[in-house]
């Protein structure tokens, strides 16, 4: 068990004024000698000679201050923190009742432990250089005060250029981009610890700095939440953030960057890192997992995400724009699966025309079954995701070779299931046809959001086979082959409102997965402006049919819930309305409803309710009556 140490020199500043009593008048038998830090610096080495454990309670510069005099004297320390040392506190996991503030700091024997200097300033807990939002504010602030001062600062977030040399078993040079860097000695809790993987220690011999280099405010934003919510989310550090770890470390920057140390003394760059091991005897709360020395400690140089190169050029000095800006080296992978499903071959051919025939067959059917193999066969999804990117990197032959194989398809399809219709002697009016011919707002919304999940899917190799789920949803092909069976009956209204919904879905996936592409960071800015505004200005046309559409169908449905268990005298027998439904069938309204009667009805009963159930509408309409007696 811990004993306490024989004496103690208690150093103190007016605003450590308040532990004297009880530091004097100890419970553990330890005699104190007090002194002022003023009458300290006229003669240490009368004061520290004779000392060897030296209590402090001051402010964070004092404290520094010190310890760099004690240490010459070969003294161990303890720390009683002030009101306003929160993090000290949390640093070093001090009490925070005075009584065990005091026990703690007069025990022995007191833990060796890594005291790290940034130009020759000692640095306990974290040293920020550069400007980096929500880490550059002091941890004692309030937290609304430096989540609020963080939003505010980052739309003015630059990549400036950051050179850093490295010293240990070997000298590594890193020339980078970076909004700034972040020095550790170390943290058990918190988001710094979750950013590091508790990958440093207090006796390892190690520096542990973070580079932050987001391509984008969005990235910088997403990396900040990754953290937070820990776990499998942590992989996003991958994208932005750059880990080094070795003994001394030397940063210089074009322009000078600022550096807090310890949320409390600003000084600028150069910067000079280094580390002194096991030279700070301090007694803490720390766990022994923390205070484990680490004689094995290994160098980590985790830095292949930073800019380099042709980014770095790119990147340098230039205001971080909202979304990730991108370049084709970074994701030539993506540009070349893309590329290839541009082309037009005889792959593509079969399997457009056997896709066609089997939704057509599915339409005739009315199979919903029948219909999804299709969907899953068809291949039209790929070139349309095609278009996108070429639609956002301003790609004039990725966006061409898409267009012309996504016509070359729309051709195809409709030229088959027109030949089919045209040819078969059975034509009928199925409900999987009547379902394709009115589109609203509500398909667009679905196009949408596939187009985004399409996008999505195909920049992430690991989650590919999501693509035919995708293609499930929005269905392409089934109100192209409902086209073309009107074409093949010669009823344009019919091959209209099919078709309708298949350029629904076609400028809603593109516009969708267009700005997609842009979140995931495949492009600086939306290039083809020219372009992109025909496909909005057509998306804009198309949502005056199928507002009008979904306006039929919220009025629709209003109307055949009001129609509910409507009650009628008819020729003296009283009818009860108990379901209505109103649809169109060839430009002509139609009301089916299901009647309750306990009388049977004959030819004029029925002829007179159809009369009185007309005088509620303008326009006449075709009445089908089914009828159900009760007892």
């Amino acid at each position: 068990m811990d004993g306490y140490v024989k004496s103690a020199l208690f150093v103190y500043t007016d605003s450590g004024h308040n532990y004297l009593d009880a530091i004097e008048n100890n419970d553990h038998g330890t005699t104190v000698t007090s002194v002022s830090l003023e009458d300290m610096r006229k003669d240490p080495d009368a004061v520290l000679s004779d000392q060897q454990h030296v209590v402090i309670a001051a402010g964070i510069r004092e404290i520094k201050e010190i310890i760099t005099i004690a240490l010459k004297y070969d003294c161990s320390f303890g720390l009683l923190p002030i009101d306003s040392q929160k993090s000290l506190e949390k640093c070093y996991s001090l009490p925070r009742e005075t009584k065990d503030q005091i026990e703690l700091a007069l025990r022995n024997p007191s833990k060796p432990i890594d005291l790290l200097y940034c130009n020759e300033t000692i640095l306990f807990y974290k040293g920020v250089i550069g400007h980096i939002p929500l880490f550059d504010t002091s941890s004692d602030t309030d937290r609304i005060e430096i989540i609020w001062s963080g939003l505010r600062r980052l739309f003015s977030l630059h990549l400036q250029p950051f050179k850093i040399r490295t010293f240990g078993k070997e000298e590594q040079r890193i020339d980078t981009a970076a909004i700034g860097c972040v020095v550790l000695e170390s943290h058990e809790t918190g988001l710094l610890a979750k950013m590091v993987e508790n990958d440093c220690s207090y006796c390892d011999g190690m520096i542990t700095m973070l580079i932050m280099a987001p391509f984008s405010v969005f990235d910088y934003l997403k990396m900040i939440w990754a953290r937070l919510l820990g776990g499998p989310y942590a992989k996003a550090m991958a994208n932005s953030l750059g880990l080094v770890r070795c003994p001394e470390v030397e940063i210089t920057t074009e322009m000078a960057q600022k550096i807090i140390v310890d949320d409390d003394e600003t000084i600028s760059t150069p910067a000079a890192l280094r580390v002194e091991p096991g030279i700070f005897r301090l007694n803490t709360g720390l766990s022994k997992e923390v205070l484990a020395n680490e004689s094995n400690a290994k160098e980590k140089f985790r830095t292949a995400s930073l800019p380099e190169g042709k980014e770095l050029v790119k990147a340098r000095e230039k205001r971080l724009p909202f979304f990730t800006y991108a370049s084709e080296q970074r994701f030539k992978e993506l540009f070349s699966a893309l590329r290839a499903d541009t082309k037009l071959d005889t792959i593509y051919v079969v399997l457009m025309v056997l896709s066609t025939m089997i939704a057509t067959v599915g339409l005739y059917l009315d199979s919903s079954s029948v219909i999804i193999g299709a969907m899953l066969l068809a291949p039209l999804m790929a070139p349309i995701i095609s278009m996108a990117m070429g639609l956002l990197r301003y790609d004039q032959v990725m966006f061409n070779k898409s267009l012309i194989k996504i016509v070359a398809g729309i051709l195809l399809a409709l030229g088959a299931s027109a030949t089919f219709a045209l040819v078969s002697p059975y034509q009928p009016f199925t409900g999987e046809m009547q379902g394709r011919l009115n589109p609203t707002v509500l398909d667009l919304i679905v196009a949408i959001v596939a187009g985004i999940a399409g996008a999505y899917t195909k920049s992430h190799k690991e989650i590919l086979q999501s693509m035919a789920g995708v293609a499930i949803a929005v269905a392409l092909v089934p109100p192209l082959s409902v086209a073309g069976i009107g074409l093949g009956r010669f009823d344009l209204a019919f091959f209209f409102h099919a078709f309708l919904l298949f350029f629904t879905n076609l400028i809603g996936i593109v516009l969708a997965a267009t700005f997609t592409f842009r979140v995931l960071g495949f492009s600086p800015a939306v290039k083809n402006k020219k372009s992109l505004s025909i496909f909005t200005g057509l998306l804009a046309v198309i949502l005056i049919p199928l507002f009008i559409a979904f306006q039929g169908i919220v009025d629709r449905s209003q109307f055949e819930k009001g129609w509910q268990v409507e009650r009628f005298m008819v020729n003296g027998k009283y009818l009860i309305v108990e379901k209505a439904d109103l649809h169109t069938i060839n430009n002509t309204k139609v009301l089916t409803v299901d009647i309750l009667a306990r009388e049977p009805l004959d030819r004029w009963d029925l002829n007179e309710f159809k009369r009185k159930v007309n005088r509620n509408f303008s326009e006449h309409l075709v009445i089908r009556a089914n009828v159900t007696y009760i007892p």
